[in-house]
């Protein structure tokens, strides 16, 4: 006992005051506890002293970095780093910084608060990138922040300890989450101990006014860690502001003077002028937590933790009544400041939107769900490490594992089960696990369409009877949901002869407006996009050059046919030559649908929407296809896309917008102009939000 009430003791002095209430749990009892505090006190390394090696290496780093030629915008950055002693620290600091930063549009300014060590001897070696203020007397932590932002010229300031290692992406993912949302006022990093566990995952703030760091001692790739939210506030010692909304706030409140609680106060002012503080999981920097001002609040400037939280409960009063109290079942709401019912979203794997636009209508519906709620996404396989890019977009992701335990922990209000496989497999273990949260099917497209009209085209009598079996499943699916998303039109036809219209919402492939490209005379070549590993689209490309492309050849010998779409076949693959590009899978189809001619889409079955043919038509590209290909997208022979079913009248029309300007600019226009009113992010999420209304589990402030 003696044994743990040392380790608890020293435990004491390495931690928050926000971090007892934990430690107080940690010694309920037991053995285990103990063997964990234990570790974290061993494991916990020191930071490593400069020595004049070091400086060797930083003036090398340097010398590729001397130019301070400014960037035509201006600076755009303005890094402030107080310090008071602790030179090792600063030193590692700002070598750190050297590979992130990009010095036409970065400036350092390290503020100096009378430094008794080798502070400035070191500082002296960062030459010109650092620009310093050196202070007579120790000001604090808030006055030589509020110091160095007035010398700041940036268009955001990033607030940064010296005690802190910053880690590869740090600068970027912060820059790039301020920049690319205009209500985003503040953004903050995760910050891990030097053993690599959270120290914060962005902060909660209590009712009481007392702050916790979410996330604490925990794992830093632990999936419920790892997305963009919005949250409380975001600590100081790696947090980016919008300059304009500093000095408009006054900057860090003198009232905290010396330290603590400056930066949740500043936070709060940040939402209460109507913007959003963000947690950038993505911008990861080392702690050494409590370096300058020690670790026990009984004691030095560590006593400002008590005094100022007193300050801020009574500064903030009413908005603090509208926060949660502290209880540990609150935590992963209070977590995540994002209004909206909490939802979520399974389906067959994780995505790939730049493969298959099956993958590209999923990103963009949890999209359209991250601005209204809180979506949770659970792919039935494992998730690789290309799941980052939904938690760019605040999209949390989890493992299918623990799908029952989430249901019965979290308050979700709609599940949503996307294709009949992941329905199948969880749709009753769901209503078991949770009766109140609604079920959504979203049948992506209906199957049993798709396959009988392959059995209608191929003869093959095991289509027939699958897509008798698919259509019992999908409509028993369908019966058994509270509402059921259909791809098309089309689709919800085929749905309603079992199922009342009104649980049937057509939620179809969503498409963004693109720049328009080229002219039609600086353009080129016929174009086909689509994974070729479905069935629809190989015998799509396997049909256009059996029937279609011999007739168009005989007339424009000179054209050419570019294929692009992963996993093609050993037949699709042949047909690779100088008049017919056989390209694959291409990460970037922006160049082909901007410099293409005409996009072909020569499908002879299928269901849902072709989303290849709605892309196509939003660069503005004109689109031959066939009454299959036009039903789910709702286009008219003529108007918006030329339609033809039989082989010559469809090579007749393709060789007819190919030379004839006028036309092809009708329908350039016109089939842009259909997605615009139909199938875009704002008009698709309506329609989510009009479903999310019927089911009673959503409604607009």
């Amino acid at each position: 006992m003696n044994s743990l009430r040392r380790v608890r003791q020293r435990l004491q002095e390495k931690l928050s005051l926000a971090s007892k209430i934990r430690l107080r749990r940690l010694f309920a009892g037991a053995v285990r506890p103990f063997r964990r505090a234990e570790q974290y006190l061993l494991r916990t390394p020191e930071i490593e002293p400069w020595d004049e090696n070091d400086l060797i290496l930083v003036k090398e780093t340097l010398a590729g970095k001397r130019s301070l030629a400014k960037h035509e915008g201006g600076i755009l950055i303005s890094i402030v780093i107080p310090v008071f002693n602790k030179v090792d620290f600063t030193f590692q600091c700002l070598r750190s910084l050297l590979p992130e930063i990009d010095l036409t549009t970065t400036e350092v300014i390290v503020v100096n608060n009378a430094s008794t060590d080798e502070t400035s001897q070191v500082l002296a070696h960062f030459g010109e990138i650092i620009r310093v203020i050196d202070n007579r007397e120790n000001q604090g932590f808030v006055d030589a922040c509020n110091q160095g932002a007035a010398a700041a010229s940036g268009q955001h300031l990033l607030f940064l300890n010296n005690d802190t290692i910053v880690q590869a992406g740090w600068l970027t993912s912060l820059l790039d989450t301020v920049e690319n949302d205009s209500a985003v006022g503040a953004v903050g990093s995760m910050l891990l101990y030097p053993d690599g566990r959270i120290q914060e995952a962005g902060g909660i703030v209590w009712k009481t006014g007392e702050a916790s760091h979410y996330g604490w001692g925990e794992s830093p790739s632990d999936r419920k860690y790892n997305f963009t939210r919005e949250v409380d506030y975001c600590s100081a010692a790696s947090l980016l502001v919008r300059k304009g909304l500093f000095d408009k706030l006054g900057g860090f409140d003198p009232r905290y003077a010396p330290a603590y609680y400056e930066d949740v106060d500043l936070c709060f002012g940040i939402r209460s002028l109507g913007h959003k503080v963000i947690f950038q999981p993505l911008s990861k920097v080392i702690h050494y937590e409590g370096v300058t001002a020690g670790r026990d609040t009984a004691a030095n400037t560590k006593t400002y933790q008590i005094t100022n939280r007193k300050k801020f409960a009574d500064k903030w009063t009413e908005t603090l009544d509208q926060q949660f109290e502290n209880d540990p079942a609150s935590v992963p709401e209070a977590a995540n400041r994002k209004g909206g019912p909490q939802i979520i979203v399974f389906d067959d794997r994780v995505p790939t939107p730049d493969r298959d636009a099956g993958s590209a209508r999923i990103v963009n519906i949890l999209k359209s769900l991250a601005r209204i709620g809180k979506p949770v996404f659970v792919p039935m396989k494992p998730l690789p490490e290309s799941e980052q890019f939904l938690w760019r977009e605040g999209i949390e992701t989890a493992n299918v594992v623990d799908y029952v335990r989430l249901i019965k922990n979290r308050n979700f209000r709609v599940a949503i089960l996307s294709r009949p496989e992941v329905a199948t497999g969880l749709l009753r273990s769901i209503r078991r696990a949770d009766r109140k949260t609604k079920i959504i099917f979203d049948m992506v497209d209906a199957h049993f369409v798709r396959l009988s009209r392959e059995h209608q085209i191929t003869g093959n009598q095991k289509l027939a009877t699958e897509a008798v079996r698919s259509k019992d499943r999908e409509l028993a699916l369908a019966l058994a949901s509270d509402q059921v998303w259909c791809a098309s039109e089309a689709d919800k036809k085929a749905v309603s002869t079992a199922v009342a219209e009104e649980r049937l919402v057509v939620i179809p492939t969503i498409h963004a407006l693109h720049d328009r490209g080229k002219p039609p005379d600086e353009r080129e070549g016929l174009l086909f996009i689509g994974h070729l590993g479905h069935r629809p689209n190989s015998d799509a490309v396997n049909y256009f050059m059996r029937e279609i492309y011999p007739l168009i050849k005989q007339r424009l010998p000179s054209m050419t046919f570019y294929i692009i779409g992963s996993n093609p076949s050993p037949e699709i693959e042949a047909y690779d030559s100088a008049a017919v590009r056989v390209m694959g899978y291409v990460p970037d189809i922006n160049p082909p649908l901007q410099s293409a001619r005409v996009f072909v889409a020569p499908l002879r079955f299928g269901a849902g929407v072709n989303g290849k043919i709605g892309e196509a038509l939003s660069y503005g590209l004109p689109v031959v296809t066939t009454s299959i290909g036009a039903e789910g997208v709702g286009l008219t022979a003529g108007v918006n896309a030329m339609i033809a079913d039989d082989p010559a009248e469809f090579a007749n029309s393709v060789l007819r917008v190919y030379q004839d300007k006028d036309l092809w600019h009708r329908l350039s226009e016109s089939g842009y102009k259909h997605i615009e009113n139909h199938f875009t992010p704002q008009i698709v999420g309506r329609r989510i939000e009009y479903g999310l209304k019927a089911l009673g589990v959503w409604a607009p402030d």
